[in-house]
């Protein structure tokens, strides 16, 4: 036995560890089969006209060309309508010179001037929606992009009832080794945790992409059931969730492009995610460490000597089985693996317990570079902050 350790302590550690590596192959086959499994779920066929939303804040690396693949679907009808608080930002000025690319596209681009919800990105959300033509809305990150046929597939999860429809995220092109470790983190436990979800038929806020129905949103209670908070994507699923709709994974996952990337910047979104899923999913967030690999090393070397092994060989072996085990789950989905894959994936852990643990003492957290209180409006909410928004100003 380890020094210190009982018999007791290491089959709990054992029992953890094969709670993980279960936990770890199961999720990964559920990976490789979600798309087949989601993909017969996508029975609706017709293709009703559809309002693409584009919010504009910052300028990052990727901006054009995930725009332009917004303007490029291959879809019987739709427009494109951008918002921003600053029309005058480097964002802004590029995602009009992007517009006047596409002149048989209708678009236009709004000024946002709406101040009552706890997220930034919902009250630059307001003046779009409301402007929409569209009952169909498909909502966009700055960083998604799309393939041409992205719209027409996702829509064919959009059925009776199912009130939103996300896609699961995956990394592609980092550029550096910040890039590389936020590649790690979305392509391998996130990834692995959502395929598992949906292969289940289960699903969701994911705010990447968002497909849903305007009538079905102000049913559920429009802005005010999702201004509450800095995780409006959840909030919106748990609307929906209330008036009896689902919410789904699509078939298709919708690729984010990360060239350069800051490790300081990508430590905050993480923290921000994992503050946000504290509050709203408490039981699911205890539990996140365990399909982390760090941990679950741990638990091999402290659960070893009852396999007669020591405890470096039981870690390094656990090691050996997670990192392979996502290193060819990544070269079968495709997604791109680094000659410094095993370097980066030891940071990756340690970034993903350290965000985990900094998660349970702070409400702080950091959105497009504005600080914000997760939880400020708390039970009984700021009712000035929910106050029904102005109305958009659209600019020509």
């Amino acid at each position: 036995m380890i020094e210190g350790l009982g018999l007791a302590p290491q089959i709990v550690c054992a029992a953890y560890w094969t709670l993980a590596v279960a936990l770890l192959v199961v999720s990964t086959a559920a990976t490789i089969v979600q798309p087949r499994l989601a993909a017969r779920r996508a029975t609706r066929k017709d293709q009703p006209p559809v309002s693409i939303i584009l919010p504009v804040k910052l300028l990052e690396d990727g901006f054009e060309a995930a725009q332009d693949s917004a303007l490029s679907q291959v879809y019987p009808q739709f427009e494109a309508v951008a918002s921003s608080v600053d029309l005058e930002s480097p964002a802004s000025r590029r995602m009009r010179e992007i517009f006047a690319r596409f002149p048989n596209v209708p678009s236009r681009f709004l000024r946002s001037t709406a101040k009552f919800a706890m997220s930034p990105k919902v009250d630059n959300l307001y003046a779009p929606f409301t402007d929409a033509a569209h009952d169909a809305i498909f909502m966009k990150d700055a960083n998604i992009v799309l393939e041409p046929d992205a719209l027409a597939e996702h829509l064919r999860q959009l059925t009776g009832e199912v009130g939103l429809v996300c896609g699961i995220p995956y990394a592609a092109r980092p550029e550096n080794l910040a890039a590389h470790i936020e590649a790690a983190i979305m392509n391998g436990p996130h990834a692995r945790m959502l395929f598992l979800a949906s292969a289940f038929g289960q699903g969701f806020g994911v705010g990447k992409i968002m497909l849903f129905r305007r009538s079905d949103f102000l049913r559920a209670g429009g802005f005010g059931a999702i201004s509450h908070t800095v995780g409006e994507d959840n909030a919106m699923a748990k609307a929906m969730r209330r008036i009896g709709l689902r919410t789904v994974f699509s078939h298709r996952p919708v690729r984010q492009e990360l060239g350069q990337r800051n490790f300081l910047d990508i430590y905050n979104r993480q923290l921000r995610w994992s503050v946000i899923r504290r509050g709203d999913e408490l039981f699911w967030f205890i539990l996140e460490p365990i399909y982390q690999a760090l941990p679950a090393i741990a638990a091999g070397a402290a659960a070893a000597p009852l396999a007669n092994l020591s405890p470096v060989t039981g870690g390094g072996a656990t090691f050996l089985l997670w990192f392979l085990c996502e290193t060819l789950l990544s070269m079968a989905k495709g997604w791109q693996v680094s000659w410094a894959a095993p370097a980066i994936f030891l940071m990756r852990e340690v970034v993903m317990l350290a965000v985990w643990l900094h998660a349970w003492s702070t409400d702080r957290v950091v959105w497009a570079k504005d600080r914000l209180d997760a939880r400020a409006a708390g039970a009984e909410g700021d009712k000035n902050r929910r106050a029904a928004g102005p109305s958009p100003k659209q600019e020509g």
